[in-house]
């Protein structure tokens, strides 16, 4: 969620003829930045925190994951390999877990049981992630950071128009931001597909 970075300048009939034009980092650089600059960096930073937090929380809960998919790999001779143990591909799993790319694939398969073994594992682990992440993602308290989000958009537009003097130019580049969700968090740092066992 990007926040604006309008042109902006201190008088309505100046800017309009080109006048005075600063930009939005120039205005950063002043000793005391406008309240709308600092409304709009306070939303900013609140949000890099929060998907900060989210990215390692969740790189910690895909260990396992990682470790089973490592093990499927060695029972297995390549990303085509798995037909007989799982209803969809394991391959696309590596990218949206984030595990290493660099699997160690068998020169030829396991027996089935520890084929079986090892499948078995595997989706006991995304179970498991996808129960532990959601419920995670639907603890996180969102309050503080909804709170800047309405408090930015019910005041930026005001704070700068105050600035410029003029509601068509400070309206320039301006749009609401929606409150978080739980779903909204899930869309950027999401569940893993599930594989189904076949045989």
């Amino acid at each position: 969620m990007s926040l604006p970075t309008p042109r902006v300048g201190f008088s309505n009939e100046r800017t309009a003829r080109g006048d005075v034009d600063l930009t939005i980092e120039q205005l950063c650089n002043l000793d005391s930045a406008p309240a709308f600059v600092r409304r709009g960096q306070d939303v900013e930073e609140a949000l890099n925190r929060l998907h900060g937090h989210c990215r390692r929380v969740r790189a910690e809960m895909l260990e396992m994951v990682h470790l089973r998919l490592r093990q499927w790999a060695a029972v297995a001779v390549g990303p085509d390999d798995w037909s007989d143990r799982f209803d969809g591909p394991v391959a696309p799993l590596w990218s949206l877990a984030n595990a290493p790319t660099e699997a160690l694939w068998a020169d030829r398969p396991a027996s089935t049981r520890r084929r079986r073994a090892v499948a078995r594992d595997l989706i006991g682990s995304l179970t498991r992630f996808n129960r532990r992440w959601s419920r995670h993602v639907e603890e996180l308290n969102l309050d503080p950071i909804n709170t800047r989000i309405e408090a930015y958009n019910r005041y930026y537009l005001i704070e700068k128009e105050l600035l410029m003097g003029s509601a068509r130019l400070a309206s320039h580049f301006f749009r609401v931001h929606p409150l978080l969700r739980g779903e909204h968090l899930l869309e950027r740092h999401p569940l893993l597909p599930m594989l189904q066992a076949r045989g």
